[in-house]
Parts: structure tokens; C-alpha cells; sequence
């Protein structure tokens, strides 16, 4: 105390104060150091200090990132290869744990997995459980059942639930709200059937849309990766994991977006030589969907009378990936195949990639997890498969989901001669130095961020704050000695930040394959050498890469540089362009309008919707082929008939002539066979055969189709704008649908968006002709217009130009707030012109 109250003359106490807390500063600083660096020697996270001190961890965390990019290999310890864990493609017995068992208990099971006595004679009684925030039907089947996919079960158990009172029912399986009541049916397990596995990254297409949950459709299932635990940081040597071939896949496929099960196609190969995963041709399908919905928001409506021109097809490799992911994915499963508008809704709650899929063994894909990938390509195919892996990857880059860094010598290499200018997610760096210098300092970004919001991994990061988007990050180089340590820190680092490399060459400290020249693997050394060897890896083509990438471009809204044809006849067929490359335009086709004295046929084909005949007595709803059924599409586009050689070539292109010639013979008997039985007439050929021509008897059967396009070849002959009103107006109630919504052949797309354009056009030449002496019913026919093609933008301006007029401002505003709102599915807003229409009508009521 006497010291307190003496004069500091000469400052001896304050600078023993300020000695004090320097030192005092410098232990909590140290003992931050050392506990960073020993944590992460260790591969887990340090514990989080208190507030006060916690700036100095922060700064001592940075510090040992820094360090270990500076002095690369000098502070990296490698996971021992005990502790890899080993690709394996037989299920773990009862006996034995999981290999990476699920650590959180967010994933304990909804329901026991003890298994009851097999003299159980009744099924367990299901469970009720209330819905808390973040719940999906699909984390709640994956945790209760241990695959998500089994969601509708619990969907269908739960609709009929009570709600309390102020909780909205249950009545769409992609919306659940706190507090809401649901029933999950117990499920009786076999005693020998050991329990399924689970894991939170597991990617399982099909499930409903939930915040950051994987459901891309095209990888397979029983796809699992070690979960991230909070306070945990993910091992440095990702686990490949085999996916085994699918024994008991539910009975029923998903509403929304069915899974690609067929396990005999685990890659699709394309007519060039290239051979692709599920994954990517799932991509390719929603990039076309995607091209599609621009060019129609782009395309100027035509109200004239002279046709409109044919729709442009996508490249042929493209074509094939999107109607083999069509196929196996729904039309295999007897699945309602999804329009262009329902599988761009569904991406939107796709989280990004956490894995890539490299190829086949055993007809079983082969995945290996992206964050921490170290991963070196040798050899002949080594270049044919780097093109394919980095292809997925940008197919899967849409709404800031990933990236791919790549220096531009090694850009030049993989694509030589593509446009990679505006492709989403593609980064082209002059040097490896420059995008080394970019990813470490994405490393230092994340971590900071995470400790700044004190989430445990990339993806709780990615829930708390969603307007940063943190893409997966894939590093794509060659890699000499002077910069190998610096990409092999970088890709230990980046194993907890989402990055991972993919090396043209050898790769000392991962793992190395050598590839032949159809890709597959002969050696590899590293980690997964065991898992690896003998499997087929995905490649690509140079000219099937560049027709993809000009494709991602085209679906991010980004107007075609050059034409793409529509593909040419096959060689040696005696189709002409007009039947492969495009359907007759409604003047060409000679058909004879409908009157209402016309004898009504005895039989209806319905081609607008699903594929379906009609009897007078209701739908024939059994015996009718998946051949026939297409068939009956082909046939009612051409009324003049066709030879078999052109049915072969439109339906079963792949097939050998002796097996496409049975299937079409097929087709025929069971068309005629059904009709008979259906009818009860047993005289009548239905399809009729005729010098050497098969056509629809167009006695007896009625085509809604031909009927559409009759009347609009009306239309177009009418010479008075009253006749041109008469002809136009059955228009809206004759297109009940899009053409053939069951049949994915390229014919079928190419002619449902040509007679979509054809119908729209017609609409609003309607229109223009009502809307001075009619505007109410001009404004009608423009709302049927927009709900066959929500994303005609100059559609929405007719409309409020018309509601002005009319003297509805407010419903002006609200059709822009729609327009605006169909438009963020394609990641875009209306364009300057709507919205400069919108303020003059603001301005000016």
C-alpha cells in the first residue's frame, strides 16, 4: 500500500505493470502457438478459448496455416496407412462396427436397430415424433431407416396426422414447419440382415428439398463418406468408397426426382468413344433444361403468320447423356419424367459436390471424397480422364456450388480449341503459382470465417451465412518439384476447407494411377492403390468436352457464339434430315380439319400428355407395351405413314438390326392385340400396312395431336382477321399438354418444342387481333400462354401493357413479381427492357 501512495518519480511501477502484462500476454500467446500446432499435428480442432483471449488463438491459428504453406512439407505429418481407410464393396456383418460410424448424435437412430424375434406376428407400432428446426422428411428416414429415400413411407403415414392447433397439416413432403406432428412406421428386420449404414454426406438422389442436403440425381446409392463431427477436423487422406450394386432398392420411386438405379448401367458410353458417370449426365440433362428456358425467355414472340422457325437441338454427345439420365433415372422406373421446369426447381436446393466420381469396377461406381483429394494421373488415358472429372465438376458448378482452378497451359491441354470464356465455375489462372497464391488465400478466408462463427465445418459455415456461397474447390495442374510441397500442404489444409487437387502427372504424396488408353488403371501407388487397381475411370473425348462446355455456357444464359445442328442422319439409313432432324411444320401436314359432323372413330390416341389410348368405354390402362407406346408417338407425327427402317432408326438406334426388327414387329402385334381385345373387333388391323408403309388407320383411330395441328395450319390459311379469330380460338383448349411427356427420344423433345412455340405463337397472334376491340379476352389468352410457358419474358410485358390499359396497375406490378419470381430459377431477373417498362407505367397510371 505504501508503495501505491509513494510518487512514481521514476515510472518504475508503471513499467513494471506494462512488463507484467507484455509477459502475461506472451505465455497466453505461446500456449495458444503450441496448442494450435499440437491440435493440428494431431488432426483435430483446438478447443475455443474465452473471448478475451481469444484473438490471440485466432492469430496463433493463422500463424501455423502460414507456416505450413511457407515451409510446406517440413510441418506435415501424414496419415499413417494403417489408419487409411480401404474401399470395400461387401456390407460390414453384425459383428463387426462400421468403419466410420457416425460420431454426432444427430444421427442417432429415430428407431431401435435391435432386431425382434422372428416369431414377431404383428408389426411394431409406429412412432410420433414433433418436428424441430432443420428437420426434413429426409434426414428423419435416413436416421429412422438408414437410407432417406424410404421418406415417402413416412410422408404417406403422416399426411392423416392432427396437427395442434396453428400448425399448418402436412401436405407437401418438401415442407416441414416446427411443430408439426409426424407418425414414423416401424419396420421389422431380418435377423440376419445386418443394420444399413449411415452418414450424413451420404449422396442419395431422390430425397426432398432440404437445406444443404445432397440430392443430385444421378449418383448411386449406398454412396457414404465419414461424417464431419463438430469440433473435429476430417482425415487428410480421403476414403474411396465403392458403391455395391443396389439388392433392395425401395418399391417405389421418389415423386420428385427418382434415383438412377439400374445398376448394369453404372456409366453411360457414348456413340465417340467417351464414357461417362451418372453424375454427369444427371448435369447435362438440367443444362439442357436450363438452355432451353433462356432461349425461351429470349425468343421473340411471333405474330405473324408465317411459321416459326424449328427449335435448335443440343449436340449429339450431350443428347445422349441427357436421355440415358431420362431413362434410367425415370423412364425405367415407370417414373413421370420431369419437364425442363420441374428440374431446374429441383436444383435449387442441391448442395455443392463433396465428392467426385471417378469410374467403374465390377460395374460398381468407384467415389472418392473432393476436400483433401491428392489424387495424380498417369499414363496414356490420363488426360481423357482428368477431362471427364473436371467436366462433371463444372456441370455441377451452377449457383456458385464449385470451381475449378486450372493454370491456362493445362487449361490448353485438356481443352484445346473450346471456348472456355464464361462457363460458370471456371477459373483459368496464368501460372500454378497464381492459383496456388489464390487458394491459400481461400484457405486463411475460411478459417477465419469459421472462427469468427464459431462453426465446426464448411457446411454448418455454409448454413449460417448463405450469401457467401463457398464453393467446392478443385485444383487441376501439373505439378513440378519446385511447387510439389506447396500443392501438397495446401492439400492437407484444404481437406477441412473443401479443396482438393487433381494432378496431371504423378502424385508423390497421394495417390498415383496409371491409365492405358481406354483409362484403365493397370498400377497405383498411395493410399487407395488397393481400391483402385483394375477399374475403369470416366473419360472424355475432346470434341464431347467442348460440346459440353459450349452447353454450361448456353444453360447459364450466355447467347449461342455458333449454330449448333441438329445431328445428321445415321449412316446408311434411308431416313432424310426432315424425319431425324425435325418434325413437319403444322402447314405440312395434311390433315383434314375436324367438323363437328365427323364420324366419331372408335378409337382416341391421346400424344398430347402421356402416351395413352382411349375407348369409348375409358383408357385402356393394361397390355400396352413400352414399345408400342412409342411406336403409337412416332406414328401419329406422320399421317402419311412410315417404313419399318425409319421406326427402327427413331426408336431403337443402338439395337442390332435383327433386334430392332423384332422389337418393331413386336410393337405392331401388341398395338393390334390391344385394340382387339379392347374393342372386341377383331377384323380391324389398327395399323395398317400398306406398300411397304406403316400408318395409324385414320378411320378408326383419332389423334388429339393431329387435330392440334390441323387447326393451326387453319389459322395460318385464313386470309380475314375474323377467320384467323374463328381458327385460333379452339387453340387453348385442343393443347391440353406438351407432347409425349413419357418418351425422352430426340424426336419427341425436338417436336414437343417446336409445337409448344407453335401454340405459343398462336396464342398471342390471338391476342393481338382481340386486344383493341376485346381486351378482356386478349388478356385471357396471354395468362393461357404464360401457364404453357412461364418463362416467355415478352409474354409478361404484353400482359402488363394490357392490365395498364385496362386500368390495373397494381396487377402490372404483381406480374413482374412473378415474372421476377420464375426467373430466379434460372439465377437471372428481368431483363432492362421489363423493367423500364414497368417505371414508365409507375410514372404514368
Amino acid at each position: 500500500m505504501a508503495t501505491l501512495l509513494r510518487p512514481d518519480t521514476g515510472n518504475w511501477l508503471f513499467l513494471a505493470v506494462i512488463r507484467l502484462v507484455g509477459w502475461g500476454a506472451w505465455a497466453l500467446f505461446a500456449g495458444a502457438f503450441c496448442s494450435e500446432t499440437v491440435s493440428y499435428l494431431a488432426g483435430r480442432s483446438a478447443p475455443t478459448l474465452p473471448r478475451p483471449v481469444r484473438p490471440l488463438q485466432v492469430l496463433a491459428r493463422d500463424l501455423v496455416a502460414t507456416a505450413t504453406l511457407v515451409f510446406g512439407t517440413a510441418t506435415i505429418v501424414t496419415v499413417p496407412a494403417s489408419a487409411t481407410a480401404h474401399a470395400t464393396t461387401d456390407t460390414p456383418s453384425a459383428d463387426e462396427p462400421s468403419a466410420s460410424p457416425p460420431r454426432s448424435t444427430e444421427w442417432e437412430p429415430l428407431l431401435g436397430d435391435d432386431t425382434p424375434p422372428p416369431s414377431e406376428p404383428s408389426e411394431p407400432e409406429p412412432r410420433t415424433r414433433i418436428v424441430h428446426r432443420g428437420d426434413t422428411l429426409w434426414n428423419l428416414a435416413r436416421r429412422a431407416y438408414g437410407s432417406g429415400d424410404r421418406y415417402p413411407k413416412i410422408f404417406k403415414a403422416s399426411r392423416t396426422i392432427d396437427q395442434p392447433p396453428g400448425v399448418p397439416a402436412l401436405t407437401d413432403p418438401n415442407e416441414l414447419h416446427p411443430g408439426q406432428r409426424i407418425r414414423i412406421p416401424s419396420v421389422r428386420k431380418r435377423a440376419d440382415t445386418p443394420p444399413p449404414k449411415r452418414g450424413p454426406h451420404a449422396d442419395h438422389p431422390g430425397q426432398p428439398s432440404e437445406p444443404k442436403t445432397n440430392h443430385d440425381h444421378s449418383h448411386p446409392p449406398h454412396v457414404s463418406q465419414e461424417p464431419n463431427v463438430a469440433g473435429s477436423r476430417p482425415s487428410r487422406v480421403p476414403s474411396p468408397v465403392v458403391a455395391p450394386p443396389a439388392d433392395n432398392q425401395p418399391a417405389s420411386p421418389s415423386p420428385t426426382a427418382p434415383r438412377a438405379t439400374n445398376q448394369d448401367r453404372p456409366g453411360i458410353a457414348l456413340p465417340s468413344g467417351s464414357y461417362i458417370g451418372l453424375g454427369l449426365a444427371a448435369a447435362l440433362s438440367l443444362a439442357i433444361a436450363a438452355t432451353r428456358l433462356h432461349r425461351r425467355r429470349q425468343l421473340h414472340v411471333n405474330t405473324g403468320d408465317v411459321p416459326t422457325h424449328q427449335p435448335t437441338a443440343p449436340p449429339e454427345p450431350v443428347a445422349k447423356a441427357r436421355k440415358a439420365h431420362l431413362d434410367i433415372a425415370y423412364a425405367d422406373n415407370d417414373s413421370a419424367i420431369p419437364s425442363d421446369s420441374d428440374l431446374v426447381a429441383q436444383d435449387h436446393s442441391t448442395p455443392p459436390p463433396d465428392h467426385i466420381t471417378l469410374g467403374t469396377r465390377d460395374r460398381a461406381p468407384i467415389n472418392l471424397p473432393l476436400a483433401g483429394l491428392m489424387l495424380g494421373l498417369t499414363g496414356d488415358g490420363a488426360l481423357a480422364a482428368a477431362r471427364a472429372v473436371t467436366t462433371e465438376l463444372l456441370a455441377k458448378a451452377r449457383r456458385d456450388r464449385a470451381e475449378l482452378l486450372i493454370p491456362q497451359p493445362d487449361a490448353d491441354a485438356l481443352f484445346p480449341d473450346a471456348a472456355l470464356t464464361d462457363i460458370p465455375g471456371l477459373t483459368i489462372t496464368p501460372s500454378l503459382a497464381a492459383a496456388t497464391s489464390q487458394l491459400e488465400a481461400e484457405i486463411l478466408r475460411r478459417a477465419r470465417a469459421l472462427e469468427a462463427t464459431d462453426q465446426p465445418d464448411l457446411n454448418a459455415l455454409r448454413a449460417t451465412d448463405q450469401t457467401d456461397p463457398l464453393p467446392a474447390l478443385l485444383l487441376t495442374a501439373s505439378v513440378a518439384e519446385p511447387t510439389a510441397a506447396t500443392v501438397h500442404a495446401i492439400t492437407q489444409l484444404g481437406a477441412r476447407y473443401g479443396i482438393g487437387t487433381l494432378i496431371l502427372g504423378p502424385a508423390p504424396a497421394g495417390t498415383t494411377l496409371h491409365l492405358t488408353d481406354d483409362t484403365t488403371v493397370t498400377q497405383a501407388e498411395g493410399p487407395h492403390a488397393d481400391a483402385l487397381t483394375g477399374a475403369r475411370l470416366f473419360h472424355l473425348t475432346i470434341d464431347d468436352a467442348s460440346a459440353m462446355l459450349h452447353t454450361l455456357r448456353t444453360a447459364a444464359g450466355i447467347a449461342d457464339s455458333k449454330p449448333v445442328n441438329i445431328p445428321e442422319p445415321r449412316p446408311g439409313s434411308d431416313l432424310s434430315p426432315e424425319v431425324t432432324s425435325r418434325t413437319p411444320a403444322p402447314s405440312e401436314i395434311h390433315v383434314p380439319a375436324p367438323t363437328d359432323q365427323a364420324q366419331p372413330r372408335l378409337i382416341r390416341l391421346q400424344v398430347l400428355g402421356p402416351v395413352r389410348l382411349h375407348t369409348a368405354d375409358g383408357p385402356i390402362t393394361t397390355g400396352v407395351r413400352r414399345s408400342a407406346r412409342d411406336l403409337l408417338a412416332y406414328l401419329a407425327l406422320q399421317p402419311g405413314g412410315i417404313t419399318r427402317d425409319q421406326a427402327i432408326n427413331a426408336l431403337w438406334p443402338d439395337h442390332q438390326p435383327d433386334t430392332a426388327t423384332t422389337q418393331f414387329n413386336t410393337a405392331v402385334a401388341n398395338i393390334r392385340k390391344t385394340l382387339r381385345t379392347a374393342t372386341g373387333l377383331r377384323e380391324p388391323m389398327y395399323v395398317t400396312h400398306i406398300a411397304g408403309r406403316y400408318r395409324l388407320d385414320p378411320d378408326l383411330i383419332d389423334v388429339d395431336e393431329q387435330r392440334l395441328t390441323a387447326t393451326l395450319a387453319k389459322a395460318r390459311q385464313a386470309t380475314t382477321d375474323p377467320e384467323r379469330i374463328a381458327a385460333l380460338t379452339p387453340i387453348s383448349d385442343l393443347y391440353t399438354a406438351e407432347f409425349a411427356t413419357d418418351l425422352t427420344h430426340d424426336w419427341a423433345e425436338n417436336h414437343r418444342e417446336h409445337l409448344r412455340r407453335a401454340v405459343i405463337d398462336a396464342l398471342a397472334r390471338l391476342a393481338r387481333l382481340l386486344q383493341h376491340d376485346h381486351p378482356e379476352q386478349a388478356l385471357n389468352t396471354l395468362e393461357q400462354a404464360i401457364t404453357h410457358d412461364p418463362y416467355a419474358e415478352p409474354l409478361y410485358r404484353s400482359v402488363m401493357q394490357l392490365q395498364a390499359e385496362l386500368g390495373q396497375p397494381d396487377a402490372a406490378h404483381r406480374t413482374y413479381r412473378l415474372l421476377a419470381a420464375r426467373l430466379a430459377d434460372l439465377d437471372t431477373e428481368p431483363d432492362d427492357e421489363t423493367h423500364q417498362l414497368l417505371t414508365n407505367l409507375q410514372r404514368h397510371p
